[in-house]
């Protein structure tokens, strides 16, 4: 049987993140007799007519689709079309995060069947049975028989048949470089570190001996050990991958494709504290400069020399999951860390001289006016001593299949009461960005109008913040190039106008957010006071999110 693996194109540009579930699976299969190839869609962006001819002539038995993104359910359907067209005797599995709305999935796409959770030892099970039959089979009794699958019986109804075993923390993949090579653009994946601020700002990236220097990315763990309501987490658990095996990948892209720099793609870094300590012990020696994509604040909360000895052994940036400045909304969000925690580990990394970015997501159920004033000031606390002034990072709630949100909607009749109802959902988050306000649905505690300004007034507000306490001046080194931030630092008149006009001018952006949701009949009756959009409906108190959602449907 012929099977190919491949990911999708749901972005203007190609991720440069390598695909390293696509990788892992072909390495499985691969190493198991089975042998598989892998097409690189997101970075070939091969038009629909190439894809059409090449799926038409390789004639596979089995394709399978990474849909990591959830956001990528429209790209996935059109695709899984075009190859049934190419070759309607092709079966399709589909895997990744969006394989979540399975229902949505199998009753609406040309998919064959959907991984639910790690594919690895999933998509060898499956690939045995299609040797058996020569194909995937249809019959119930047979699928049930694999863990990790959902598909829609003769009947018509669907079906998941439980959770797979997790693989072990020695069973996790790398990226595979050496396969990327082969089969698609490198340079995709291996790039100069220095397009990256947090590399470029690190003096120690302008050193001589990094000149030339690439930058890769690997992982040291899997998984994460919290579950926010917001976060789509369908597999379970946190493992670190052995050191010897972290080392050694670290030392075959340093010596086989001269990487000086490396992008930690963690979710979770460095909460096996024994680990952590080996791992600062074993990477200092390779001279190399990191970045650390995802940890959460518990990294510092014991150890509060963690940061020092983290950038002694090469740390320039780390990425904590802040989300909200308010006690209210981290409950909901269940976030298992509070905002004098976030608020340490902020200041700690300015102290440090580790760069970081605060991450929010707004909207979330239960955000009003007072959590957004929470959360300005948490920024104001935050960043209003350091030499450098800093945008957030801000997503609007983007709901998706498997999170607790994503429930919520449901529970709330946003999602509507049909199948197609909830494809129209998908569609609507179809390949746009959580930072975009347009894909976000409304279940916080204020009207949508209010909505639509948090995200500017929080950066506003915090810069300007920023600069009354500097003298109304950016320092000469904040602008790197003649993009956005230059164009502020040129017109820094802005600030001090939206400073003195306070909070006239948000009033003025909520009229205008007003008319252009509303429309001017609309706009006008709640601006003058004769209606407002009630939202008693949303509103929270102490509980968290699922508590919530336990107390209103019964326990389920």
């Amino acid at each position: 049987m012929k099977i190919l693996i491949c990911n999708i194109a749901i972005r203007e540009r190609p991720d440069p993140f390598p695909p390293v579930a696509c990788t892992s699976l072909v390495h499985i299969l691969n190493e198991h007799g089975y042998p598989s190839v892998f097409y690189d869609i997101d970075a070939k962006r091969p038009s629909d007519e190439d894809m059409y001819d090449y799926f038409r002539n390789e004639r596979f038995g089995l394709v399978g689709i990474s849909a990591v993104v959830s956001t990528g359910y429209l790209y996935t359907k059109r695709l899984a079309a075009l190859i049934k067209k190419a070759s309607p005797s092709t079966n399709i599995i589909l895997g990744g995060n969006l394989a979540s709305a399975y229902e949505v999935i199998l009753r609406k796409c040309d998919i064959d069947l959907c991984i639910i959770g790690e594919g690895e030892k999933v998509l060898l099970n499956l690939v045995r049975l299609a040797e058996v039959h020569g194909k995937l089979p249809k019959d119930a009794d047979v699928l049930s028989a694999v863990k990790g699958v959902a598909f829609l019986d003769g009947a018509g109804v669907c079906r998941f048949t439980g959770p797979e075993e997790l693989i072990a923390g020695g069973d996790i993949e790398e990226p595979d470089y050496e396969l990327l090579d082969k089969s698609t653009r490198l340079s995709q994946y291996i790039q100069d570190p220095l397009t990256r601020d947090d590399f470029a700002c690190d003096p120690r990236a302008h050193e001589p001996k990094r000149s030339g220097k690439k930058m890769a990315t690997i992982f040291t763990s899997k998984g994460c050990i919290n579950a926010c309501t917001f976060c789509h987490r369908f597999v379970r658990g946190y493992r670190v991958i052995p050191l010897d095996k972290v080392i050694g990948a670290m030392k075959h892209l340093i010596n086989k494709y001269n990487v000086g720099f490396f992008c930690i793609s963690d979710e979770c870094f460095g909460e096996d504290k024994v680990w952590l300590e080996r791992f600062i012990e074993l990477v200092k020696p390779l001279d190399i400069l990191f970045q650390i994509g995802g940890a959460r604040v518990s990294l510092i909360k014991k150890d509060q020399t963690i940061m020092r000895r983290l950038k002694d052994a090469g740390l320039t940036a780390v990425y904590f999951g802040i989300e909200s400045g308010s006690s209210k909304i981290l409950r909901i969000m269940e976030k298992n860390a509070t905002k004098q925690e976030n608020l340490a580990a902020i200041k700690l990394c300015s102290e440090s001289g580790i760069y970081t970015v605060i991450q929010l997501v707004i909207g979330m159920p239960g955000e009003n006016n007072s959590t957004i004033r929470e959360t300005i000031e948490f920024i104001n606390d935050a960043t209003g001593g350091s030499s450098m002034p800093q945008f957030p990072a801000i997503n609007y709630l983007q709901a998706l299949p498997g999170t607790a949100c994503y429930d919520y909607l449901r529970e709330q009749g946003l999602l509507g009461s049909t199948i197609d109802d909830e494809e129209r959902y998908l569609i609507r988050v179809s390949d746009v960005n959580a930072s975009e306000f347009r894909q976000y649905v409304n279940v916080s505690e204020e009207p949508l109008a209010e909505v639509k300004m948090w995200k500017a007034r929080i950066s506003l507000q915090a810069m300007i913040h920023w600069l009354k306490l500097h003298g109304w001046k950016f320092p000469d080194s904040y602008c790197r190039d003649n993009g956005f931030r230059s164009f502020l630092k040129r017109n820094i008149l802005i600030y001090r106008l939206i400073d003195l006009w306070g909070e006239t001018f948000w009033q003025a952006i909520l009229i205008m957010n007003r008319f252009q949701i509303y429309g001017i009949v609309k706009a006008l009756s709640v601006s003058m006071g004769f209606s407002r959009e009630d939202r008693t409906g949303f509103r929270f108190g102490a509980e968290t999110l699922r508590e919530r959602m336990k107390i209103k449907s019964g326990g389920f």
